[in-house]
């Protein structure tokens, strides 16, 4: 089985990741969440941005197949702004990155769309 972790790896050396966006999505929608990553990926292409693969399973804390994105925090409000006004009827997590896992997916966590249940046991 492929290793499902592998998208922070794939970050550039000395990447500022600052924030974190996962984007879900069931199997009936894989389609619509693979082409907001390519739009995703196009629109912010001349920005420190990173978007990772589609992840098909839950993994993780994530109860659904997912991907992500990695943003410093000089990009935060207009990334959210943007996931506000393409994400269509994918939900989105939007959590920051400073250490400590547990806290950075429950108590700092912003949804767009309708909030999931995390697997917290699994930080």
């Amino acid at each position: 089985m492929q290793d499902f972790k592998v998208n922070s790896k794939q970050l550039p050396k000395n990447f500022p990741r600052e924030f974190d966006a996962h984007i879900y999505f069931s199997i009936e929608h894989r389609n619509d969440a693979e082409k907001l990553r390519n739009k995703m990926r196009e629109h912010f292409s001349t920005k420190i941005f990173f978007v990772g693969d589609l992840i098909p399973i839950p993994v993780g804390p994530h109860p659904m197949p997912m991907f992500e994105a990695n943003f410093p925090t000089e990009i935060f409000a207009e990334v959210v702004i943007w996931l506000m006004q393409n994400r269509g009827s994918l939900t989105v997590l939007v959590h920051p990155l400073t250490g400590d896992d547990y806290v950075d997916h429950t108590d700092a966590v912003m949804w767009l769309g309708n909030s999931l249940d995390l697997n917290i046991s699994k930080l």
